[in-house]
């Protein structure tokens, strides 16, 4: 075989085997990032989104590329259901949920007024799937139950479900029935009473 003809007869070959692996590589990646996108967290996505350069998107992509352990998923669906009935029940003692447009209407205001006065710790609102809701007892007679504002203000930076959770829980000592935060509030507790709720919140969230 001469030597100089040889490259010529099977490089050709060679180049072909070489392309025909990496488009099935490439395929092969194609299709396990697009799974992966689909079933990513939005903070993967986000991560991913945010990435500086290709290299440390691939980098972040595997988080969701390895599908997890059944025991794994089964406990994560348990705790989701758990999350999800305490939630019920806490709204259920809450006395339901209101929208920011309920809100608004019950108020007289603005939607808008609504999320300034949430933010401003005037009022409460929880998550709720995608959206805030607000627990319709901490409202009576068309306003919000008076001294409020000072009794959210003491729960500090706690999460909201937590805050509600303390404030729907019946206490003893206030009444000759157990009470909660928000009923004692709505029935007109004194400023001597609103001062004693606030030192317990405060012991609360430390």
């Amino acid at each position: 075989m001469d030597p100089a003809v040889a490259p010529t007869q099977y490089r050709p070959q060679h180049v072909s085997r070489d392309n025909s692996l990496r488009r099935s590589a490439i395929e092969v990646l194609t299709k396990a990032i697009a799974s992966a996108v689909e079933s990513a967290s939005d903070a993967t996505l986000e991560a991913i989104v945010g990435a500086g350069d290709p290299a440390q998107a691939l980098a972040v992509a595997p988080r969701d590329l390895a599908p997890a352990p059944p025991e794994r998923l089964a406990a994560e669906r348990a705790a989701k259901a758990r999350t999800a009935h305490f939630r019920t029940e806490l709204a259920e003692k809450a006395g339901g949920m209101f929208t920011r447009a309920d809100v608004a209407e019950l108020l007289s205001v603005t939607p808008a007024a609504v999320d300034k006065q949430r933010q401003r710790g005037q009022i409460l609102g929880v998550p709720y799937g995608n959206e805030v809701r607000f627990p319709a007892a901490q409202f009576a007679n068309g306003a919000v139950v008076p001294g409020l504002k000072p009794i959210l203000a003491a729960f500090g930076d706690m999460n909201p479900w937590g805050q509600l959770q303390l404030l729907v829980a019946p206490l003893s000592g206030f009444g000759e029935e157990p009470a909660s935060i928000l009923d004692l509030l709505a029935q007109g507790a004194g400023q001597d009473v609103q001062e004693q709720l606030i030192r317990l919140i405060r012991g609360w969230a430390r």
